[in-house]
């Protein structure tokens, strides 16, 4: 096996394992938009009038995006809006440490007490570099948009 069939399949894994992860993480919030609600509120970085609008979205933009990842559809795409909101969301509890405020993540699972700490930035910024990874390869296997532009190694 080639060097570039090698890196090829990395990438796909990694591909995989950040559609895993934004899959994973939405399903607790799916459908609890009034509990997620309460969790972004503890965050003080959105207007008050945007934040019943972020609790329906993020949960559904994260199981799209997973999925995408997941099935390879409009990957690099997808994988510019996993690195994206990682780095909100890195932001958002980074500003929320400096100040002060005790609060819970709400990321995997909203019955998570665990308080937020410097070591749950890290955990975003490290799931960030698979993303990152994924953007900038040369690309993947197993991709839906392969199948769609006819190209079928």
């Amino acid at each position: 096996m080639k060097y570039r069939e090698i890196s090829v399949w990395l990438h796909t894994i990694a591909r995989w394992f950040c559609g895993a992860v934004f899959l994973y993480a939405s399903f607790d919030k799916l459908g609890e938009a009034q509990r997620f609600l309460d969790i972004v509120k503890e965050y003080h970085v959105l207007p008050h009038a945007l934040e019943p609008l972020a609790a329906v979205v993020i949960p559904w933009l994260e199981a799209l995006v997973g999925f995408a990842l997941l099935i390879g559809f409009r990957w690099r795409g997808a994988a510019l809006v996993y690195c994206g909101l990682l780095v909100g969301y890195s932001l958002g509890l980074s500003i929320n440490l400096v100040r002060g405020v005790d609060m819970v993540c709400g990321c995997f699972s909203m019955d998570d007490l665990d308080k937020v700490t410097y070591r749950t930035v890290l955990r975003d910024l490290a799931l960030m570099a698979p993303g990152i990874w994924v953007l900038l390869g040369n690309g993947t296997k197993s991709a839906l948009d392969d199948f769609l532009h006819g190209n079928r190694e």
